[in-house]
């Protein structure tokens, strides 16, 4: 994993040198297209003839056929002798008498008239053409193949194919990753063998949802929809009774005045290192947070790949919580400027391993943090939640995601 330095993730957070959504992602949709059409040219019976046809040129064999081809004449060839017999023949008494019908037919005419046979054949006169011909390599086989060679070798596909082989570093970045995980939202419904719409201890312990206790909102099933391939997480003013987790007495019944929704992958996904990402837009509401999150087992370390917790529209945050051993926690939280996170969507991706995070927005960097909590499986949360006091008059909110994917590092 390449960790870019804090100085440049430090300059990239404060200026906002982020790319353009849509460019970044058609850009990936080709770079993608462009791997997969190489992969397949590389199991192709084009690519196989060439590298064939390749070996055979290395090895000379065509050269050799020329040489070889260049010696081959009509002179003191086989065929010369064959015809010289014939016309010396043809000059003799005993055939002359023969060829007048006053003569008898002697070994001398019989051999006379095999060999006329033979000199008259077309088999023969192709072949004192052939050997009398100043273009013999250009009628050979190896000639046709060194053709085949030469024209495969100047084709657009077979250029492009080794032009991406000296380019060695242009796939890398789908060479490292393995696809593990994704949901583009393409059905009308939530895919439950990819998403528990509770946390994940709630669908353990209770088979039903719960909020925390310093939580407004009561977390449904309801606040859900989906439009378009985009999965809209809905906070809405609506009171609803729930429960609520509190640390002193447990799971206790609440009254809320919010709803709002909550996903996970806690039964289908965890990860201890690879990549996530999410295209994601958000409703920047006071009182309102939005996150996308990583957690395991228990409430800390949380690594948030963002945060939105104002409603300033131009703003986002990357966070790590973890322990401190006290019980107090360790807080790390970096916000980035120069964004309509309201307006448009933004990729927002998260990388880690055993000894960094490197958190990024549109795939540049923004945040490093060294890893303190490695070996923990962490499943993916993406909740919205009320906190604090709301303008009413600003909801519903909406998280909306286009799509979310996981990759699993691979060896190159």
């Amino acid at each position: 994993m390449a960790i870019p330095s804090k100085f440049k993730v430090f300059t990239n957070r404060l200026f906002g040198n982020f790319k353009n959504t849509e460019t970044v992602e058609a850009t990936r949709q080709a770079l993608e297209k462009e791997y997969d059409e190489f992969n397949d040219f590389q199991n192709s019976d084009e690519l196989k003839r060439y590298l064939e046809l390749e070996e055979w040129v290395k090895s000379g064999e065509h050269k050799r056929v020329k040489a070889e081809l260049s010696r081959l004449t009509f002179k003191n060839s086989e065929e010369q002798k064959t015809e010289k017999e014939f016309k010396k023949l043809s000059k003799s008494k005993s055939v002359k008498k023969f060829l007048k019908n006053n003569g008898p037919e002697t070994p001398e005419v019989k051999r006379y008239l095999d060999l006329k046979k033979t000199v008259e054949s077309d088999e023969f006169k192709k072949r004192k053409s052939y050997l009398l011909s100043k273009n013999k390599f250009e009628q050979s086989e190896a000639y046709t193949k060194l053709k085949e060679y030469n024209e495969l070798k100047q084709s657009d596909r077979i250029k492009w194919y080794f032009s991406l082989l000296k380019d060695s570093k242009k796939f890398d970045e789908f060479r490292r990753w393995r696809l593990e995980f994704y949901d583009d939202f393409d059905s009308n419904n939530i895919d439950s063998q990819k998403w528990l719409t509770k946390f994940f201890w709630g669908d353990a312990l209770l088979n039903k949802n719960y909020s925390f206790s310093n939580d407004l909102q009561n977390y449904t099933d309801k606040n859900f929809e989906i439009e378009n391939s985009i999965l809209r997480i809905v906070t809405r003013k609506e009171t609803s009774e729930g429960i609520a987790w509190d640390k002193k007495f447990g799971f206790v019944p609440k009254n809320f005045h919010y709803t709002s929704g909550v996903i996970n992958t806690g039964h289908v996904l965890r990860l201890k290192e690879g990549k996530v990402e999410a295209k994601v837009r958000v409703s920047c509401n006071p009182g309102v947070t939005h996150a996308f999150y990583l957690v395991g087992n228990t409430v800390l370390p949380e690594i948030d790949v963002f945060i939105k917790t104002d409603s300033n529209p131009s703003s986002l945050a990357g966070a790590y919580f973890t322990p401190k051993g006290n019980g107090k926690i360790s807080k790390s939280i970096s916000k980035i400027g120069g964004v309509k996170c309201n307006q448009e969507f933004y990729i927002l991706g998260l990388e880690w391993n055993k000894n960094s995070i490197v958190w990024s927005i549109n795939g540049t960097p923004y945040k490093v943090e060294k890893n303190t909590t490695p070996d923990i499986p962490m499943y993916l949360v993406l909740a919205s939640s009320v906190n604090s006091k709301v303008d009413d008059s600003s909801l519903p909110a909406h998280f909306e995601i286009d799509w979310v994917r996981c990759y699993l590092p691979q060896q190159l």
